[in-house]
C-alpha cells in the first residue's frame, strides 16, 4: 500500500494509508502538546515528568520505525515492533489520563488524607491481579500482531497478499501458522482467567467496579471478533475491528493499572498553585 515512497499516488487503498498518515500527523503534534502542558502544570511532580518525556520518546520511536517500515520496505514480521511501540505509547497515555483523573478527584475530596488512606486500603487486593491482566493482555497483543504482520494469518487460507505488499515472495509455513493461532488462542485463556481474577476481586472489594466491567465486555467482543475474523477468512472489515478491540484493550487495562498503582501509594497529584486556585474554584 506504501509502495515503498514516502508519499505514494493517490489511488485505491493507498487512501486508507493517507488516512493512517493524517492521524498519525495530529497525534504526533497532539502529543508533544499534551506532554509540555502536563509537565508545565505539574512542574513539581517527578512522576508527571518522566511520563511526559516517555510519550516523547515513545512517539519519537513510533515515527522512525514507521518510516523505517515504509521507506525501506522491511519485512511485514517488523511490524509487529511497531504495534508493540505503539501499544506502549498508549499505556503512558493512559497513565497520563490517570493522573490527570486523580487530580480531578482530589480537588472535589474534602478530607483528602483520609481518602488517600481508604483508597490505598482499596487498592491492594487488585494490585497483583490487574497487573497480570495487563501482562497477558500486551503480550497477547504482541502475538496477535505478529501472528497478522507476519502473514501467518493469511497461510492459513493460502494467501500472502499482506507479505507482498512487502515484497516477500513467498508463503509462510502452514505448520508454524497452526502453532502460533493455537498459541494466540491459549494466551485467550490466560488473558480470560486473568481477567477473571480481576473481576473476582472486583465483586468481593466492590471497586472499580466498571473498570471491571469493561474489562469483560472488551474481552468478550475480542473473542466473538476473533471467531469472526476467521470464520471470513481475514475480511479487512473484522480484521480492523479485531486490532481495534486490542488497542482498546491494552489502553483499559493500563488506565485501571495505573489507577491502582496510585491509589496503592497515596499519592497526592502536586501541582502549581495558580492552576489548583483555578481547579478549586471551577469545582466550587
Amino acid at each position: 500500500m506504501c509502495d515503498g515512497t514516502l508519499i505514494p499516488p493517490l489511488h485505491g487503498l493507498v487512501l486508507v494509508e493517507y488516512i493512517h498518515r493524517l492521524v498519525a500527523f495530529l497525534a504526533s503534534l497532539l502529543i508533544p502538546v499534551n506532554a509540555i502542558r502536563m509537565w508545565w502544570v505539574h512542574r513539581g511532580d517527578r512522576l508527571v515528568r518522566r511520563l511526559s518525556i516517555l510519550s516523547f520518546f515513545f512517539l519519537a520511536t513510533q515515527v522512525v520505525l514507521g518510516a523505517l517500515i515504509v521507506v525501506l520496505v522491511l519485512p511485514g514480521a517488523f511490524t509487529t515492533i511497531d504495534v508493540g511501540n505503539s501499544m506502549v505509547l498508549l499505556g503512558v497515555l493512559a497513565a497520563m489520563t490517570a493522573v490527570g483523573w486523580r487530580e480531578h478527584r482530589q480537588l472535589r475530596t474534602p478530607d483528602l488524607e483520609q481518602d488517600l488512606a481508604t483508597r490505598a486500603s482499596d487498592a491492594k487486593p487488585f494490585r497483583k491481579p490487574i497487573l497480570w491482566a495487563t501482562a497477558t493482555i500486551f503480550v497477547q497483543a504482541l502475538i496477535g500482531g505478529f501472528f497478522r504482520h507476519g502473514g501467518y494469518s493469511e497461510a492459513l487460507y493460502g494467501q500472502n497478499a499482506y507479505l507482498l505488499s512487502h515484497d516477500q515472495h513467498y508463503m509462510p509455513n502452514l505448520t508454524v501458522s497452526i502453532l502460533l493461532l493455537i498459541l494466540h488462542m491459549a494466551f485467550t485463556a490466560l488473558v480470560t482467567g486473568a481477567v477473571a481474577w480481576v473481576v473476582i476481586v472486583s465483586a468481593k472489594q466492590g471497586k472499580y467496579r466498571g473498570l471491571s466491567i469493561a474489562l469483560v465486555g472488551l474481552l468478550f467482543y475480542q473473542i466473538v471478533l476473533g471467531i469472526i475474523t476467521l470464520q471470513t477468512k481475514l475480511s479487512v472489515m473484522s480484521d480492523t475491528l479485531h486490532f481495534a478491540g486490542a488497542t482498546a484493550m491494552v489502553t483499559l487495562a493500563a488506565y485501571f493499572l495505573s489507577l491502582v498503582l496510585l491509589d496503592l501509594a497515596a499519592v497526592r497529584v502536586k501541582v502549581r498553585e495558580k492552576r489548583e486556585k483555578a481547579l478549586v474554584a471551577a469545582h466550587s
